[in-house]
């Protein structure tokens, strides 16, 4: 059925009205939803600021497995020329300001103890590879994997299964350093 023109012309002011309200509402969208992480129990918050960071932290995990394939080097702590397994995570906490020692028994002996059944990502993981309690050092990047850099016989940075045989059988010692 024809619309009349003065129909059209009542309804103008209306349309112009829904118009103008829809692009205020483009322009002033509503805030984002509040940052989430997924777990394996479910979707959790974010902690407000001034609260540990898990931003951070999902940072400096994200850092840390992208430096697997980096070669391995006796005292090496760098990506360029490659890493030892302190050097790794020394250079990983450095590049988010955070100090650490360079050798994987003085970050055991300064860094606050975690029991093992309690590890979460971006703590560090102690082995006894050569008859010492905190001979390697690794980070964990949660879901039972850590990154790090084992020996010149793998020859590269690498992430494993802290329940492989070799790896589970000589895990010692967590530290949390405070992010």
């Amino acid at each position: 059925m024809p619309v009349s023109s003065s129909c059209a012309l009542r309804l103008l002011p209306l349309i112009c009205a829904l118009l103008l309200c829809s692009a205020c509402a483009l322009m002033n969208p509503s805030p984002p939803p509040a940052p989430a992480i997924v777990t394996s129990e479910g979707i959790a918050p974010l902690p407000a600021s001034g609260s540990e960071s898990v931003l951070d932290t999902l940072g400096l995990v994200a850092y840390a497995a992208s430096m697997q394939g980096k070669p391995y080097v006796s005292g090496g702590d760098s990506p360029a020329l490659g890493f030892d397994c302190s050097g790794l995570v020394q250079h990983v906490f450095g590049a988010f300001d955070f100090s650490l020692p360079r050798n994987a028994a003085s970050m055991a002996a300064t860094l606050p103890s975690v029991p093992l059944a309690d590890i979460r990502a971006a703590d560090l993981l102690f082995f006894n590879t050569a008859g010492t309690p905190y001979s390697h050092v690794g980070i964990y990047l949660g879901d039972g994997r850590f990154v790090h850099a084992p020996s010149p016989r793998t020859g590269r940075v690498v992430i494993s299964a802290v329940a492989n045989t070799y790896w589970h059988g000589r895990l010692t010692a967590a530290r949390r350093p405070a992010l």
